[in-house]
């Protein structure tokens, strides 16, 4: 029993679309040792099979290719993948709390919710991102414990179930180990700081009819700040030119603000609507000097800043950001497998993971627009030097804008803190017949806190400089031109207080596989299985947050749930074999229904054709439709209430604003709504409407057509070399997104009619005014994805001199296109060649190994794009940002047969695009860090 199903190996170079060199060699060491092994299973099919590709591409990165980078996080290595858009990521999340030691990947750019991610095949509990999105961190993978990493681009829906609309990841772990080994390593950049340390202890033992194998893991990630990193995110910025010429936007470095990040010793204000901001020096005595002119160049001071060159008493922009934000990981893997009578196989698991990160954000603060005061008639004691100012400035107006910032309050800071734990059982056996079945059954839970501290309370002032509530008619004073004093700091900041999502997911699933009868070119063979999940969502808020106290950020509590029941057929067609230009050609064809609770049923197909020209020649096509169904957050948010700004679509004015050709459309449907040409909206007082902000029940399944078409070349004159080449085609409609408030009025009356989704969520009172919006999702985007994927494998034999093996992959992507809705007449836009969409993106990857030493290097390439999507010269200063290229190297040496040193350089040759406001941010294309070393080891005792 367990030669035909267990070793679920990819035997052969043809089976992927480039072997890592140890998957071959872990291949040929199964075929030795296993001789009976007759059928494995690929990722893309549950069919076992002897040898066979599956008609869909398999990419497989080995672990030695994981471990070149040093990483002990599988996503930062899929995000340099040319199939990979950046996802949520560990080197930039700097202004995402939620977030927070979250890893993510994004297969084809098409979001991280259409990628699946897979452990052995299944699926594993998932956690919730900052838009409360489930989402699989496979940062809880223990990396120490990943055989290989098999990607599957192109939809699976039909195999796996919803999601796989961009691809698959299935993460391959170690089925068995039979030693105890300690894994060390440590890390820092060469600025001495992003500094990280982990220490893995992995033990397993072969037992008398089976294994048993536990893995202990902890990880440790120190920060980097921007600050420390000259010309990083908001120190480089556009600016209008002010010579009026081309480019109309030039890059200013070394930016200072104005009205931003105020410290205490150095306050200011703007006179009237000038944007001319004053500034004063805090003297010894505690007392404001005379005020100066912040901005020096009158040309520039609307855009708030200059260079600190022109000011040096700028406020900075950087503050406490940082783009690798600090965390711990500690994981806990324990698996055992056991022959139990009647051929019957079981495998059991736990796991368990704890990630905790502390963020932090600039203090809370004021912007001008909201701190007007008259001097006159201040609920404060206006310093006489701001009088005086004001005075001088001669503009004959009293009216001053204060920018504000609780420094006092000390930085906006989030404890995340996010634990995991699952476990599993699965029994695997074989029919008399030869049909091979698997029974499995886990559970997992996935719970997500995140503490707020030096928040403030939004109830307790007027949003300027007025306090207002408990402490009436007695309150202090808050004045904006002296340090707070402790009576104002502890009534206006909040008390910590915590949020809570709690995500679990509950899985049955059952698969039979096996040949039906023999046809003259093979065996017909199948699979079929049914799968039921429960997966529930349960959201437990702080008062605060229910009252909505920080900022009117008002949510509800909600615990929902819903189950998916899916059923599945896949099929493998033997059409011909051993005839004139066919070695051998299969149909492969794959139908799942599937029920969800709110979606209603739908369902999925793959029909592909997989053709053995001659044993050189392999040439595959699949045609699949794939679906994702609508999440729990999506459907069933709970209701909040706010008030956002904006204007009526219908208001007279506004109509007269848009294009001429749309004007027609617009005016037909505002009539259609029983509103006259010339009406005039309440809008127009009261400068917005009440929002309600919800799930939409009414949600439809978001469905995607996709294609591949491709080859593998393995050519007999040219030993273990493998050549792969793969178009793929992506399509998908009723893509799920919310658009916002008065984008969704817009919409209901720039449709053809107004029998729309979008004026559904319209609420118009008997006079034609808006009294609510609900701003919630809505099947309305189109996105496609079309380009070419290439594989080259080659391992190269050197005799006494070691041997060198040489892989490469690369993608061109052709189109790239987001369609906002399905509007009649909507602009369809095109990404390619834009900032995170590179037309090529490739990854080389070379190992040399000589008797105890390995030597790897890998260069990611990512290809120079522009700025923003239809850019010119003539609209910014460096239009295009530059191609990326980033070299790696990891040496290793094996003092014995049981001791490992290694050492990492990232980033050999130093590069950093500072200075760039597209390239300063951080993040795998564009890293700020520059060149860090990783120095490690591992014994085997």
């Amino acid at each position: 029993m367990r030669n035909i199903f267990i070793r679920k190996t990819i035997l052969g170079i043809a089976i992927s679309s480039a072997l890592g060199a140890n998957q071959q060699a872990a291949a040929q060491e199964s075929g030795a040792q296993e001789e009976k092994i007759e059928k494995i299973a690929v990722t893309g099919s549950r069919i076992l099979r002897q040898g066979m590709t599956t008609v869909a591409p398999v990419m497989v990165i080995s672990s030695d290719e994981l471990n070149v980078g040093g990483s002990l996080n599988v996503g930062d290595v899929l995000a340099t993948l040319p199939q990979f858009a950046q996802g949520i990521e560990s080197t930039d999340n700097a202004y995402n709390p939620a977030n927070a030691g979250l890893s993510v990947p994004d297969l084809r750019g098409l979001g991280e919710i259409r990628t699946l991610v897979l452990i052995n095949g299944r699926r594993p509990a998932q956690t919730v991102d900052s838009s409360g999105l489930l989402v699989t961190d496979v940062s809880n993978i223990p990396a120490r414990l990943i055989e290989r990493v098999e990607i599957l681009t192109g939809g699976a829906s039909s195999i796996y179930g919803s999601d796989a609309v961009a691809g698959v990841i299935n993460v391959i772990l170690k089925e068995s180990y039979n030693d105890f080994t300690v894994d060390a390593q440590a890390g820092t950049s060469e600025q001495g700081d992003a500094e990280s340390q982990s220490l893995t202890l992995t033990y397993g033992k072969e037992i008398d009819g089976g294994n048993i194998m536990m893995s202990f893991d902890f990880f440790n990630q120190e920060s980097l700040r921007v600050v420390d990193r000259k010309g990083a995110r908001g120190q480089t910025s556009y600016i209008r030119n002010p010579d009026g010429d081309n480019p109309r936007n030039i890059i200013l470095n070394n930016v200072g603000w104005s009205d931003y990040n105020i410290t205490p010793d150095r306050p200011t204000f703007m006179i009237d609507k000038t944007y001319n901001y004053y500034q004063f020096q805090r003297q010894d005595d505690g007392q404001l000097g005379e005020g100066y002119l912040a901005i020096l160049d009158s040309e520039l001071h609307s855009y708030y800043k200059q260079s600190h060159d022109l000011n040096p008493n700028l406020y900075s922009s950087a503050g406490p950001t940082e783009p690798i934000q600090p965390y711990q990981r500690y994981s806990a893997y324990v698996t055992g497998n056991y022959e139990l009578p009647s051929d019957i196989y079981m495998t059991g698991s736990v796991s368990y993971s704890k990630v905790s990160a502390t963020t932090q954000l600039d203090p809370e603060f004021i912007f001008s627009n909201k701190g007007w005061v008259d001097i006159t008639d201040a609920p404060f004691t206006v310093p006489q030097q701001v009088i005086d100012t004001v005075k001088q400035a001669g503009t004959g107006s009293n009216w001053i804008a204060i920018p504000y910032t609780f420094n006092d309050f000390g930085n906006r800071t989030t404890d995340t803190e996010r634990e995991y734990f699952g476990v599993s059982l699965s029994f695997e056996g074989e029919l008399n017949n030869g049909w091979v079945w698997d029974a499995y059954v886990a559970s997992g839970q996935t719970t997500s806190q995140a503490t707020s501290f030096n928040r403030i309370n939004s109830e307790r002032y007027d949003g300027g400089y007025t306090l207002i509530g408990e402490c009436e008619p007695n309150c202090p004073e808050f004045n904006p031109f002296m340090p707070l004093s402790k009576e104002v700091v502890d009534y206006l900041r909040l008390d910590p207080f915590t949020d809570e999502r709690v995500i679990s997911q509950h899985t049955f699933s059952a698969n039979i596989t096996g040949d039906i009868f023999d046809l003259p070119a093979g065996y017909l063979s199948f699979a079929t299985g049914v799968e039921i999940r429960k997966e529930g969502m349960e959201v437990n808020l702080s008062e605060t947050t229910l009252l909505g106290l920080n900022r009117n950020k008002k949510s509800q509590n909600n615990d929902v749930d819903r189950t998916v029941k899916e059923a599945y057929v896949e099929l493998v067609v033997p059409v011909l074999s051993d005839v004139p230009a066919v070695k051998q050609l299969d149909i492969e064809t794959a139908y799942r229904k599937a029920n969800y609770t709110y979606a209603g049923t739908t369902d999925s197909w793959k029909l592909g054709i997989n053709w053995a020209v001659t044993d050189d020649l392999r040439l595959r096509a699949v045609k699949s439709k794939a679906v994702r169904a609508p999440q729990l957050t999506e459907l069933l948010s709970p209701s909040s209430i706010t008030f956002i700004r904006g204007d009526d679509p219908c208001d007279a004015t506004e109509i007269d604003t848009i294009s001429t050709d749309k004007q027609a459309i617009r005016k037909a449907n505002c009539q259609a709504l029983g509103l006259s040409a010339d009406f005039n909206a309440a809008t127009n007082v009261t400068t917005g409407v009440d929002v309600t902000v919800s799930g939409n029940e009414q949600l439809e399944v978001e469905t995607a057509y996709t294609k591949t078409v491709g080859l593998v070349f393995t050519p007999s004159f040219i030993e273990d070399l493998s050549l792969t080449v793969d178009y793929f085609d992506i399509d998908l409609n009723d893509g799920i997104a919310r658009f916002g408030a008065f984008d969704t009025a817009e919409m209901c009356v720039d449709s053809a009619t107004i029998n729309n989704g979008f004026c559904a969520q319209v609420t118009r009172a008997a006079d034609g005014n808006i009294t609510n919006i609900n701003d919630t999702w809505v099947n309305a985007n189109l996105l496609s994805r079309r380009g070419v994927d290439v594989g080259v494998y080659y391992p190269w034999k050197l005799g006494d001199y070691g041997s060198l093996q040489l892989s490469a992959y690369a993608t061109r992507i052709i189109n790239s296109t987001f369609v906002d809705s399905p509007l009649e007449g909507e602009t369809v836009f095109e990404y390619a060649g834009s900032s995170g969409t590179p037309e090529w993106k490739g990854s080389f990857v070379a190992k040399y190994s000589l008797n105890d030493l390995s030597v790897r290097w890998k260069t990611n390439y990512v290809h120079s794009v522009l700025y923003r999507r239809d850019v010119t010269a003539e609209d910014y200063e460096q239009h295009v940002l530059p191609t990326s290229v980033l070299h790696h190297l990891r040496v290793g040496y094996y003092l014995n047969d049981d001791f490992e040193v290694y050492f990492n350089v990232n980033n050999v040759m130093d590069k950093d695009w500072l200075g760039h406001p597209g390239t300063s941010s951080g993040g795998s294309t564009y890293p700020i860090t520059g060149r860090s070393f990783i120095l490690g080891l591992s014994y085997t005792l």
